[in-house]
């Protein structure tokens, strides 16, 4: 019986395929979602200020974010909690509860409130109690 041996040709061809799959990252197709805003693990809106959870290595605080409005509709803002500073120290992984203080809105109490971060649910970090 004769064997058949693929060419070097055919072997590189189907290498190259299987690298360029496994390099392409595979993300949800959300045009509205932003990549850049943390993955955030509660909110509470009290008044001006909100309360977040976020994921912390230890070193993370209210000064490594921001809140964004930006006007949606009539009373109707897309709310968007920003990070500006990543947290580079080395303890486990945990989630933290921070309070943000929101910028002023015309018309409090009747303004609603479209959060643009992505909400996850923890299933093997610990909270951090406060």
């Amino acid at each position: 019986m004769r064997q058949l041996c693929p060419s070097p040709f055919v072997v590189r061809g189907l290498t190259l395929c299987l690298v360029m799959i496994l390099a392409t990252p595979a993300r949800p197709q959300n045009p509205r979602a932003d990549d850049s805003l943390p993955v955030l693990y509660g909110i509470k809106l009290d008044g001006a200020r909100v309360a977040i959870d976020v994921v912390s290595s230890g070193c993370t605080d209210a000064s490594h974010f921001s809140v964004r409005l930006a006007p949606e509709l009539p009373d109707a803002y897309r709310l968007s909690v920003i990070r500006h500073r990543q947290d580079r120290c080395r303890m486990g992984a945990h989630i933290v509860t921070l309070t943000l203080d929101i910028p002023a809105v015309p018309n409090p109490p009747g303004a609603d409130f479209l959060l643009m971060n992505r909400l996850a649910t923890s299933v093997t970090l610990r909270r951090s109690d406060p």
